[in-house]
């Protein structure tokens, strides 16, 4: 990357830090993005553009750690190839050449995968940005930081977004490991030091979920961030589907059974709606106060949060995810979404280009333009909920608690 454009992009980061011109840019992309979407929902006939705009790969589906809360190993990696991910010269020949395009990676814990160094600049080189990429962490040494920095220097790598439970022994506890919080803040460190060296712009966030094990210390995550020295927090909402939801679209979408559908699968996943809503307020004003930068996904307004948290509760919304991105596993299948995973090709045999617009892709974007969400996209960290609840659905009622904790598969 050029001087100049170094310079450039630099100048473009700061004006987009003044409040008035992030808002205006915001603006901009949204009215961009609704007359992309528009385009597709007139035509209705489920093709997308040509390429897709973003790909998430799944780099590896291996992990060092045993979160008790994981569902990646028996629900994600439904081929059961735990080791067989898509070699370099595959993924160098069925990514196209495509300036610009972004390319965000997740795994498992990527970084298990041996030649993940190679995969990022392979992207590089293809003139790729890459959005974010997550990790716990853990094995991020001080040569694997300075290859992360001189990415973000180079103009690829933007953000790296580092998964954390809560504070100390909470976070080993989830995480399965004892000494995990501290491997994590180590790595962080790392990244740190080395994006200072290179004086590379590199963004790093740590991002938690709701969870009823640590919904109760949600609120120490600012804390966390300080002693992490990072200065934005994501928050995952939940994600979950009822197991009439699950049987409903696997229905809906032909899939043989339920074990298409890769989300949290559970009649009730004990979380009271006006706990959920105090506690990410509390975070929410904490972050305010302690300038950090807070988000959360999917956009679970107050005004929804009640029907979100209760199983089997519709919503409003939509979900054009499938239109933009192309979701590669770690061996290249190509899968209709992150939740509904129906192959609708694999890159060990074609391109992203031969996949996108497969009989298979276009029929299953055209259902699902046709109902607007399938019942397990409800509670997806893709969809676009409505701040409206159902109209005249009216408050759910309360619901007992005492349903234990239970993925069911």
């Amino acid at each position: 990357m050029s001087t100049l454009r170094r310079l450039s992009r630099g100048a473009r980061a700061r004006l987009r830090a003044v409040p008035a011109i992030s808002r205006w840019h915001a603006r901009l992309r949204s009215r961009a993005y609704e007359r992309t979407v528009q385009a597709f929902t007139r035509d209705g006939s489920g093709r997308a553009n040509r390429f897709p705009a973003g790909i998430v790969y799944e780099a590896t589906m291996r992990c060092n750690l045993r979160c008790e809360f994981c569902y990646v190993g028996d629900l994600l990696n439904i081929e059961g190839e735990w080791r067989q991910e898509l070699p370099l010269e595959a993924i160098r020949r069925a990514f196209p050449a495509r300036s610009g395009l972004q390319v965000n990676l997740t795994g498992g814990e990527i970084f298990m995968r041996k030649d993940i160094m190679e995969v990022l600049d392979l992207f590089a080189r293809k003139r790729y940005v890459c959005g974010y990429l997550t990790t716990n962490g853990t094995i991020i040494d001080d040569a694997r930081a300075d290859a992360l920095a001189e990415l973000a220097r180079r103009g690829f790598l933007r953000h790296i977004s580092v998964s954390v439970d809560g504070p100390g022994a909470l976070h080993d506890a989830a995480r399965g490991v004892r000494g995990t919080f501290e491997r994590t803040a180590a790595g962080l460190r790392r990244l740190q030091a080395a994006a200072a060296r290179r004086s590379a712009p590199l963004r790093l966030s740590i991002n938690t979920t709701v969870a009823a094990e640590t919904l109760g210390s949600l609120h120490l995550m600012a804390d966390v961030a300080r002693e992490f020295g990072v200065d934005a927090i994501g928050l995952n909402h939940l994600m979950f589907a009822t197991p009439e939801e699950a049987e409903q679209t696997a229905k809906i979408v032909g899939a043989p059974d339920g074990s298409a559908i890769a989300t949290f699968v559970t009649p009730d996943p004990s979380l009271a709606s006006a706990d959920v809503a105090r506690q990410v307020q509390r975070l929410q004003g904490l972050c305010r106060e302690k300038g950090l930068f807070f988000d959360f996904r999917p956009k679970v307004w107050p005004s929804i949060v009640q029907h979100y948290y209760t199983p089997g509760a519709p919503l409003l919304g939509r979900c054009l995810y499938p239109f933009l991105h192309a979701r590669v596993g770690f061996s290249g299948k190509v899968y209709f979404c992150p939740f509904i995973r129906i192959e609708v090709g694999d890159l060990s045999t074609s391109t992203i280009e031969d996949v996108w617009n497969s009989p298979r892709y276009v029929e299953l974007r055209r259902l699902l333009l046709e109902r607007k969400l399938f019942p397990v996209c409800r509670r997806c960290c893709k969809v676009e909920l409505s701040k409206d609840p159902v109209p005249g659905l009216g408050a759910p009622a309360a619901r007992r608690r005492t349903i234990p904790l239970t993925t069911i598969r």
